[in-house]
This record gives C-alpha cells, sequence and structure tokens, in this order.
C-alpha cells in the first residue's frame, strides 16, 4: 500500500502529523517528520501490519481506525489477500484462519487497524 497525500496538520507535542490522501477523504495519522503542512507526502504501510475487526474497535493505542467494505478475497498459498475499500483501496494479508473466524466475504463491512509507526514516510 502506498499512497500520494498531503500533509494537513503537525502534532509536534504527540510526535505525529495528520495526511489525506489524494483523492478521498481518509486521513492518516504518520510518524512527524520535517515536512511542512500542506507539504505533498508519500505513505507505505505493509499489508501484513494492517489488522481487521468486524466491529469498530475501542481502546486502542493503534491512531488509525478506518471504516471500509471487503470488495475482494483471493487466496494466494497460505495467505489470503482481502482488498478493502475505505475511499481508497487497501491491500490487506491475513490467515485463511482468520477469514473463517471473521467470517469474512465480499461485502462485509469492516474496520482496518493501523498504528501510527505502521506507516512508513516514503521520501
Amino acid at each position: 500500500n502506498v499512497f500520494d497525500g498531503i500533509v494537513v496538520e503537525r502534532h509536534l507535542e504527540q510526535g505525529t502529523m495528520s495526511c489525506r490522501i489524494t483523492g478521498s477523504q481518509v486521513e492518516l495519522e504518520v510518524p512527524l517528520t520535517r515536512v511542512d503542512s500542506e507539504s505533498p507526502i508519500r505513505v507505505g504501510i505493509r499489508a501484513g501490519d494492517i489488522l481487521v475487526a468486524t466491529s469498530p474497535p475501542q481502546g486502542l493505542s493503534a491512531r488509525n481506525l478506518i471504516a471500509g467494505a471487503v470488495t475482494k478475497l483471493e487466496q494466494r498459498d497460505v495467505t489470503v489477500i482481502a482488498h478493502v475499500d475505505c475511499g481508497v483501496v487497501f491491500e490487506v494479508h491475513l490467515t485463511p484462519g482468520a477469514v473463517r473466524a471473521l467470517q469474512l466475504t465480499a461485502g462485509s463491512r469492516v474496520w482496518l487497524v493501523i498504528k501510527t509507526y505502521s506507516c512508513r514516510v516514503l521520501r
């Protein structure tokens, strides 16, 4: 997952900054770097670093909680690749056991959970 975006706000006291993914309303809280507000940014997130929940999680340290819907599930060997549309499409890697336990199918409403430090600011 590599997304272009723009820095919306810097949160010096929190050590983070908010960025909006280009062409969407999706905002991510990412680690603070030396870029100014309104600057273009590129963010990378490993597909295996994204957690999936079937109900809105509460009481998490993760700063990014994004609602979406599964659009496609495809199994490749021991990995299931889920495509989740949240206004932009995220690719998420899951185990077949996780897909069964969560009863995921195309159309399932889900919430993606992404830690701030799972978001890599790319230059």
